[in-house]
């Protein structure tokens, strides 16, 4: 019966497997049926059951009153809803075994990185612990397995030679003052397209921005940061609100793939590789950490609740670490 079962599967998985991948999966199959005895259950249709759905859809709401994002809330309902319908159990019978199996064969036939793994283990065990807290099922079985560590890659920041040959390619006011402004607030490139001029204090040098999970935070511009905004501001004669605007009429608010875009174009007149919003926040925090500022105010400025994700942002100067070696360390 289980030869006949697992010829069945791999039948009708032909169409849409590579011959490397079925034979991946049918030896994954013959591993985990052997553990099992098969038998074929009577021919009366067993209707599929929504109600995990419905569960999602409370889930769903909940997180989206307590402020997650609605991108990651998509990445989650992308990752949970194909859980559930693939392995379709009532919610409370749902073991660390079905998550193992499951995560473990959609890696291997999907092709997919650890990365992404860790991802999909992140919701479901986001979306289990809410289940428990509402007392839906007796504990989260996600809990039971191991985290998965992944292999550390060192994502610099830009040096400062690159930063100014970036500023050097930049052929408008607008482009350099929103290249200033990336590096001394360190925001995200969705909160930067979301600002207007109306946001920022030039007499305080600050400015308030709404960040992930709906909080509101400070952050700061330095000297050049402001003279460059202001010259940008002052020769605008549009009255669109926005901060960074389009330099062509109706001269529109620029949204976070048209920075982007943009940046990616400085990058290629400047010979700089890599360059993206996300690298200049990275480099903000890097070269604060290494400039002395406390770890907790690098984590307050970019709006990190937890500690140690602003140290994944930030790579510590090696020269740095040898001089106060040498300075706490010489007897």
């Amino acid at each position: 019966m289980q030869h006949d079962l697992i010829n069945t599967i791999l039948q009708s998985m032909t169409p849409h497997l590579t011959p490397d991948q079925l034979r991946e999966l049918k030896a994954v199959l013959y591993l985990n049926l052997s553990k099992y005895d098969i038998s074929e259950k009577g021919t009366e249709v067993i209707p599929y059951d929504d109600s995990n759905m419905r569960y999602w859809e409370r889930y769903r709401l909940d997180r989206q009153l307590s402020g997650m994002s609605k991108a990651t809330l998509d990445n989650y309902q992308l990752t949970i809803t194909m859980f559930l319908s693939t392995v379709n159990k009532p919610i409370k019978n749902y073991t660390s075994d079905d998550i193992f199996n499951y995560l473990e064969l959609y890696r291997k036939i999907r092709k997919v990185s650890l990365a992404r793994i860790k991802n999909m283990q992140s919701a479901l065990s986001s979306f289990f612990a809410w289940l428990h807290k509402k007392n839906y099922i007796d504990g989260n079985p996600v809990a039971q397995l191991d985290g998965i560590k992944l292999p550390k890659k060192i994502k610099k920041g830009f040096s400062d030679e690159e930063r100014e040959l970036l500023k050097l390619a930049c052929t408008t006011t607008r482009d350099t003052a929103l290249i200033e402004f990336l590096y001394s607030t360190g925001v995200r490139v969705s909160e930067a397209a979301r600002l207007n001029c109306s946001d920022v204090n030039f007499i305080s040098r600050d400015l308030i921005v709404f960040g992930k999970g709906a909080k509101e935070r400070v952050t700061y511009i330095n000297p050049a940061a402001a003279f460059w905004l202001q010259k940008y501001l002052a020769e605008r004669t549009d009255d669109n609100p926005a901060l960074f605007v389009s330099l062509y009429a109706p001269h529109e608010r620029l949204t976070k793939k048209g920075i982007e875009d943009l940046l990616h174009r400085i990058g290629s007149r400047a010979g700089v590789s890599n360059v993206h919003p996300h690298r200049f926040r990275r480099t903000c925090a890097t070269n604060a950490l290494n400039r002395g500022m406390p770890l907790e105010q690098v984590a307050q400025l970019l709006g990190h609740e937890k500690l140690d994700t602003t140290k994944i942002y930030c790579t510590v100067n090696q020269e740095h670490v040898k001089m106060s070696h040498a300075k706490f360390l010489s007897a």
